[in-house]
């Protein structure tokens, strides 16, 4: 049997995605130090209370878990980032977060939005996705909003 080689991550990037990332990379350029570890787990915390009503704890975890384990393939920072029933914990990446790796575990922490994206457009459709998307951009807003 033949195995096709795998597809490029970006190339397999789904519509949603480039308008999600223009989000985060919007709020994260306001980030400095923990901050931006700040940033990304309130992203995450908005989009966990999104999906467990409707996928559940225990799958929601799951798929936090797989999200994290292959992002942290390739940036070894996110091995500390644990997955809970509640949710994300970044409390030991927060504890080494140094000034100089700012810019590595921001792409990481993107990339880890990234994969958990892939992952639930593979199993829901863009239906959830898209949701999300609005969710975050959201986010964004009422940021904006508070701070005017």
């Amino acid at each position: 049997m033949k195995k096709t080689p795998k597809q490029d991550r970006k190339t397999t990037r789904r519509p949603s995605q480039p308008e999600v990332e223009a989000v985060i990379e919007q709020r994260v350029d306001r980030g400095v130090k923990t901050e931006v570890v700040d940033i990304y787990e309130e992203i995450l915390v908005a989009i966990w209370a999104k999906i467990v009503p409707t996928l559940g704890k225990i799958t929601v975890r799951t798929i936090a878990q797989r999200a994290v384990h292959l992002t942290a393939q390739r940036y070894a920072t996110l091995e500390s980032v644990a997955v809970t029933d509640d949710g994300f914990d970044f409390r030991t990446l927060k504890e080494r977060v140094d000034e100089r790796d700012k810019a590595a575990i921001r792409e990481a922490l993107k990339e880890l939005i990234v994969s958990l994206f892939d992952i639930l457009a593979k199993l829901t459709g863009n239906v959830l996705v898209d949701r999300l998307t609005r969710e975050i951009k959201g986010l964004d807003d009422i940021r904006s909003e508070s701070a005017a």
